[in-house]
């Protein structure tokens, strides 16, 4: 550890590392080192760590379950916040939950079911965070978490908390205004009992015969079109690309919209099969498709 991790370290109740590998912290399990890996215990650690980047002119992202993003290989020359369980409160009281951004959507939609509410069950086996749920508005295609949210709290870069109400978010089809900003989601608050009582098993069968489970992936890699008849995968299927494989990254046979990282991808294996597929489906379709992927940059590495 650097003087300056240390430095930083002595100012948190969290934990500092260096030269951390991103491949330990995201879902197709690619990325380099990162600088300064931050897991701080506490909102007060953030802040403090805000403080560290703006002091050094320092690049930084927030990271939560790390499901819907790429790291590069040569890892990532500024500090990364990684929410996780230390910032994973879940209250419920009345007709609403407030959940910190570090909280799994797993650990929500249990708390709920077991107050015998269904409301977030149309989430159930995505394996994001609250926090990246509300950066992403995730879902499915009959609902997403944008639909119960009835505030969010965030911190400015300068470190000032904001509550914005629901309508302030900027909600879109996974877009928010906590992609367009320099916003870090720290807490939502939802309501409860007014939602559609969805069928979790069902929910969960159509993902587990639809979607390439237990394989390290990032999830849907590109958005649905608007304005076109057919979704991603089905432009991507139809256009031959299922089962194309670069080095160790294929899209996967089972749902063309899925990358998967069969052993030894590296992020320029995903990145090339991502530019073929976009050339590919714009050459047969003229349909140019738009990532869902967030694809994060060396910083100067």
């Amino acid at each position: 550890m650097n003087e300056s991790a240390r430095e930083l370290q002595s100012r948190l109740r969290g934990l500092v590392k260096t030269h951390e590998p991103l491949a330990r912290h995201t879902s197709l399990r690619i990325g380099g080192p990162a600088d300064y890996f931050v897991i701080p215990a506490s909102v007060d650690d953030i802040l403090e760590t805000l403080d560290f980047v703006r002091d050094r002119g320092l690049p930084w992202i927030v990271l939560g379950n790390g499901t819907n993003v790429l790291f590069p290989d040569e890892g990532y020359r500024g500090v990364i916040i990684k929410l996780g369980p230390s910032l994973g409160r879940i209250e419920i009281s009345g007709d609403r939950v407030r959940a910190q951004a570090g909280a799994s959507l797993a650990a929500l939609i249990s708390q709920v079911r077991a107050r015998g509410l269904r409301d977030f069950d149309f989430l159930v086996g995505i394996p994001g965070s609250v926090g990246g749920a509300l950066v992403m508005n995730a879902g499915i295609p009959e609902g997403t978490i944008s639909d119960v949210v009835t505030r969010v709290g965030a911190l400015t870069f300068d470190g000032k908390f904001i509550t914005l109400k629901a309508e302030e978010c900027r909600f879109g089809y996974r877009a928010s205004r906590f992609q367009e900003e320099r916003l870090i989601v720290i807490e939502g608050e939802f309501a409860l009992g007014r939602g559609k009582a969805w069928d979790r098993e069902e929910l969960l069968r159509r993902r587990k015969e639809r979607q390439p489970l237990g394989v390290p992936s990032p999830g849907c890699v590109f958005r649905n079109p608007v304005g076109v008849n057919a979704t991603a995968g089905q432009l991507l299927d139809w256009a031959g690309l299922k089962g194309l494989r670069v080095g160790g990254a294929r899209i996967s046979p089972k749902h063309a919209n899925f990358i998967v990282n069969e052993g030894g991808a590296t992020s320029r294996d995903v990145l090339q099969l991502i530019d073929i597929a976009r050339s590919v489906v714009l050459k047969y379709w003229g349909v140019e498709l738009k990532l869902e992927l967030a694809v994060v940059e060396t910083c100067g590495a």
